[in-house]
């Protein structure tokens, strides 16, 4: 009796240190993102983890990070799935363009950027901040453990995460490859680290919360700097266009089309 409870329980531990170390998601549904936690010099990160449609180790895929805005923040680790791109989630959109994609999630009372002395000036903290940090090191190691192709390393975010999406692009140039941030601010003095990226920017024309003069204002330094970013502005939209964003024909057959030169 004792011999078969402890086989019993030998195999239970496989199963769950198979499902651990093998988080392959299934399903249509939110639950295909695999929940996980990142933690790094006592600080902790929680984040969604979507593997491409039938994934196989021996291909390379891109690598989507998508960041949400402050009204998702917490530790909940659940809703900052709110507003990620049905296009890429749903079972056509995961035929289309099978990609890994991240879902970090900033903690309450923390943000994706800081603007010290905003609205006065758009520079933002010399250094990043901490959740951008575990963000950027998170990246990273999945870059080490995950068929990633580095080549197409992709960010997009709305709202605060449409900001973080812009900071991570300058504080690390060489690591993505294009961007769409949507009703974004920005350090436009940082443009000339990132003109050369590709960059579809979004934002509606009667944005209250951030107004659409901040996305223009980056678009303009971005060209000033020779870079040739995308812009479109909805006219009379206020600031929750993310899902009319998504939808934006043409938007992510750009993206996945997008590779370092």
């Amino acid at each position: 009796m004792r011999t078969c409870l402890l086989v019993t329980l030998a195999l239970l531990l496989y199963v769950v240190e198979t499902s651990i170390a093998q988080p392959t998601p299934v399903g249509p549904d939110h639950q295909q993102f695999v929940p996980r936690t990142y933690v790094k010099g006592g600080d902790t990160l929680r984040y969604r983890l979507l593997y491409p449609l039938d994934y196989n180790a021996r291909k390379k895929y891109p690598l989507l990070i998508y960041l949400h805005g402050n009204g998702e923040r917490g530790n909940d680790n659940q809703r900052p799935l709110l507003r990620v791109p049905a296009a890429l989630t749903s079972d056509t959109g995961r035929q289309r363009y099978p990609c890994f994609m991240l879902v970090p999630q900033c903690p309450s009372q923390q943000v994706w950027v800081d603007f010290p002395h905003f609205p006065k000036s758009l520079r933002t903290s010399d250094q990043p901040t901490r959740p951008a940090q575990l963000t950027l090191s998170l990246i990273d190691e999945l870059i080490d453990q995950l068929a990633i192709d580095t080549d197409r390393v992709y960010i997009t975010g709305y709202s605060s995460g449409g900001e973080g999406s812009l900071d991570l692009l300058t504080r690390r140039p060489t690591l993505f490859t294009a961007a769409i941030p949507v009703c974004s601010v920005a350090d436009t003095a940082r443009a000339k680290s990132i003109f050369a990226i590709p960059v579809w920017l979004f934002h509606g024309s009667a944005d209250s919360v951030n107004r659409a003069e901040y996305s223009r204002l980056m678009v303009a330094a971005l060209r000033q700097h020779g870079g040739s970013p995308h812009y479109t502005e909805y006219s009379g939209a206020g600031h929750n266009i993310v899902r009319q964003t998504y939808a934006e024909g043409g938007l992510f057959e750009w993206l996945f089309s997008q590779k370092k030169r």
